[in-house]
C-alpha cells in the first residue's frame, strides 16, 4: 500500500472484537472472532506487514452503532499515513474521554482483590497499622529515638514507599497484564495505566486512615499549607507512575524480564532509602541519599506532614525526576504503543 491511503473496510458486525486481515490481491478480509469474513475491494495491493496489523487496533478505537440495513454499513478506517506518536496520542485522548470507563476499571480492579472477604478494603488498614506499629515499637528502641517521634516518621513513610512500590511493581507488568482485555475489546491500551494508578491511589485512601491516626496521636497538627504541600508531593508520585506505566510497562511488554527485575531493584533500593531510618545516621555517607531520587519522593509527602527538613530540595529533585520520567514514558510509548496488541 502506498503511504498517506487510507483502508476503508464496511463490516455489519455489532461488535468487532478483534481483526485478522488477509491479503487477497486487489482485495482483502476482515475476520472477526467470530470466525465472520467481511471483503473489501481496495485499488491497491494490500502489503501485509507488522504496521498494518495496527489496523485492528486503531479501527476499533471507535465504537460500532447496532446491526445497520445494507447500504449503511459502518466503516472502519485506518490511516496508514499517522504517525506512531499521532497514534499515541489518540490512544491517550481516547481514555482521558472515558472517565466513567476507568472508575469502573479502578473499581473492579480493586474489589476483586478483595472479593468474598468480610471487612474488604479494611483489611489493608489493619495491615499497614500492624506493620507500622511492629517497625515503631522495634526498632524506635533499637535507634534509641522517642516513640512520640519515630511513630509518625516510619508511619508516613512505610505508607508512601507502599504507594512508589506499588506503582512501579504494577506499573511495570500493567499492559501484560491486561492484554486479555485490550486484545479482545475496542478499548485504549493507556486507560490500563490509569487504572493502575487509581487502584494504588485507592489502597494508599486506606493506610491514610493510620496516618491521620499515628500524627494526630502524638500531638502533630499539620497546618493548611502543609497539607497542601503534601497533596501537591502526591501528586507529582502519582503523575510520575503513570508515564513510569506507560514506559516500563511497554517495554515490559515484550521483554518479560522486566518485571522481575523491577520486583527486584524496589526490594533493594527500600534498604537503600530512609523509610524507616534517619539520613543522618549515614554520616559522611549521606551523598547516597541526596542522590536517591526515591527519597525525595517520599519526603515530599513526609516532609510537611512531620515537619521534616530539606522538603524544598526534595521538591526540585522530584519535579526534575518526573519531568525526565514523563519525557522517558511519552517517547517510549509514542514509539511502541500500536505494537503492543502483537507483543503480548
Amino acid at each position: 500500500m502506498s503511504a498517506g491511503k487510507s483502508i476503508r473496510v464496511k463490516c455489519r458486525s455489532v461488535k468487532v472484537e478483534g481483526c485478522v486481515v488477509t491479503e487477497l490481491g486487489p482485495k482483502f478480509q476482515v475476520a472477526t472472532q467470530f470466525g465472520r469474513l467481511y471483503t473489501a475491494s481496495t485499488n491497491d495491493a494490500f502489503l501485509i506487514n507488522r504496521l498494518a496489523w495496527t489496523m485492528s487496533d486503531s479501527a476499533l478505537s471507535k465504537s460500532v452503532a447496532p446491526a445497520q440495513p445494507e447500504g449503511k454499513l459502518p466503516v472502519y478506517e485506518f490511516d496508514a499515513s499517522k504517525s506512531r506518536f499521532a497514534y499515541a496520542l489518540n490512544d491517550l485522548r481516547q481514555a482521558v474521554l472515558r472517565p466513567k470507563l476507568i472508575v469502573t476499571l479502578i473499581r473492579n480492579g480493586f474489589l476483586s482483590r478483595y472479593q468474598g472477604t468480610l471487612l474488604g478494603g479494611g483489611w489493608i488498614t489493619i495491615t499497614t497499622a500492624m506493620t507500622v506499629g511492629g517497625l515503631a515499637l522495634l526498632y524506635g528502641k533499637i535507634f534509641n529515638t522517642p516513640l512520640s517521634e519515630y511513630f509518625p516518621y516510619v508511619t508516613v513513610g512505610i505508607v508512601v514507599w507502599g504507594l512508589i512500590s506499588s506503582l512501579i511493581n504494577d506499573g511495570a507488568s500493567v499492559f501484560l497484564a491486561a492484554s486479555v482485555i485490550f486484545n479482545q475489546s475496542p478499548v485504549s491500551k493507556s486507560i490500563f495505566a490509569l487504572r493502575s494508578v487509581g487502584i494504588a491511589a485507592l489502597s494508599f485512601c486506606f493506610k491514610l486512615i493510620v496516618v491521620g491516626i499515628v500524627v494526630y496521636g502524638v500531638g502533630l497538627r499539620p497546618g493548611f499549607a502543609d497539607i497542601a504541600a503534601a497533596t501537591a508531593g502526591l501528586t507529582i508520585i502519582l503523575w510520575t507512575g503513570f508515564w513510569f506505566a506507560l514506559g516500563v510497562g511497554t517495554i515490559g511488554a515484550h521483554f518479560r524480564d522486566v518485571g522481575q527485575l523491577t520486583a527486584a531493584v524496589v526490594t533493594f533500593a527500600f534498604f537503600f532509602t530512609p523509610v524507616f531510618w534517619h539520613a543522618s545516621r549515614l554520616g559522611p555517607y549521606q551523598f547516597i541519599v541526596t542522590f536517591n531520587p526515591l527519597y525525595h519522593f517520599l519526603n515530599i509527602v513526609r516532609g510537611p506532614l512531620i515537619g521534616g527538613n530539606g522538603v524544598t530540595e526534595s521538591f526540585y529533585w522530584a519535579i526534575a525526576t518526573a519531568a525526565a520520567v514523563t519525557a522517558f514514558g511519552a517517547i517510549i510509548y509514542g514509539l511502541f504503543a500500536r505494537r503492543l496488541c502483537y507483543w503480548t
